[in-house]
C-alpha cells in the first residue's frame, strides 16, 4: 500500500460515506488499485453502494470489503495502491487505530454547530492521544445553499488550527440519486456539481501528496 486515508466521525449523516467513495472513485480513475474498508458492520453502506455499483456496470470498479478490525484491513489492502477506511460513527477505539493506521485523517462535517462542534472535538481527542495535527483534515460535505453559512462554518474550522480542505459538497438531490446508482459525487450527470465537487477532490489529493 501506497496511501491509507481515514474517514471517520462520532456522528452519523455528516457525509462520511459519501466522501470515501468519492475519493475511492476517483483515485481508481487514476488507474490506483483502490479499496474502501467499509467498518460499519451495521450499515454497511459503501459494501451496499458497490452492490449497486457493479450490478450498473459503472466504471472504474472500486474493491469493497466489510472489517471488523483496522488490522485485518490493513493485510488485505497490503495489494493496493490505496485503502480508503469508512469508519463507523460511534466507535471511539476503532476510530484512533484508523487514525493511526492513516497517511491522512479526514473529518467530514455539516456546516452547523451540531455538526462543527463533535467534528472538533473528535479532532481534539486525536490530538491528545498522539495523533500530529498536520494529518487531521476537515471536509465541509454537508452544505446547504447559504454562502453566509458556508463561510461562517470554514471561519469556524479556521479558528480550530485544523487544515480546511478546500471545496464542499453541497446537499444536492443529483448526488444522492448518483449514490443510488452506484456512483460517486462526480458521477452525476450535471458538470456544474461535478466541478464543484471536483475542487474538494483535488484538495485531498494534493494535502495527501503533501504528507507524504
Amino acid at each position: 500500500m501506497s496511501l491509507v486515508i481515514g474517514v471517520i466521525s462520532q456522528k452519523g449523516g455528516v457525509g462520511k460515506s459519501t466522501l470515501s467513495r468519492l475519493i475511492a472513485c476517483n483515485y481508481a480513475l487514476s488507474e490506483w488499485l483502490v479499496k474502501i474498508a467499509d467498518m460499519d458492520l451495521a450499515q454497511g453502506t459503501c459494501t451496499s453502494w458497490n452492490r449497486r455499483r457493479l450490478q450498473n456496470g459503472k466504471e472504474p470498479k472500486v474493491a469493497v470489503e466489510q472489517f471488523m478490525n483496522v488490522g485485518d484491513a490493513l493485510k488485505t489492502g497490503e495489494q493496493y495502491d490505496l485503502l480508503v477506511f469508512d469508519g463507523a460513527p460511534h466507535s471511539t477505539r476503532k476510530t484512533l487505530d484508523i487514525a493511526r493506521a492513516s497517511n491522512m485523517v479526514i473529518l467530514p462535517t455539516g456546516v452547523s454547530l451540531d455538526d462543527l462542534e463533535p467534528t472538533i472535538r473528535l479532532a481534539h481527542e486525536l490530538k491528545k492521544n498522539g495523533i500530529k495535527t498536520e494529518k487531521i483534515c476537515i471536509a465541509l460535505t454537508r452544505a446547504g445553499n447559504s454562502e453566509v453559512e458556508l463561510e461562517e462554518g470554514k471561519e469556524y474550522v479556521r479558528a480550530s488550527g485544523y487544515h480546511l480542505l478546500d471545496g464542499v459538497i453541497h446537499e444536492k438531490t443529483a448526488i444522492r440519486r448518483a449514490s443510488d446508482e452506484g456512483k460517486c459525487a462526480t458521477e452525476t450527470p450535471f458538470k456544474s456539481i461535478n466541478k464543484k465537487v471536483d475542487v474538494l477532490v483535488q484538495a485531498i489529493v494534493n494535502r495527501a501528496d503533501e504528507l507524504q
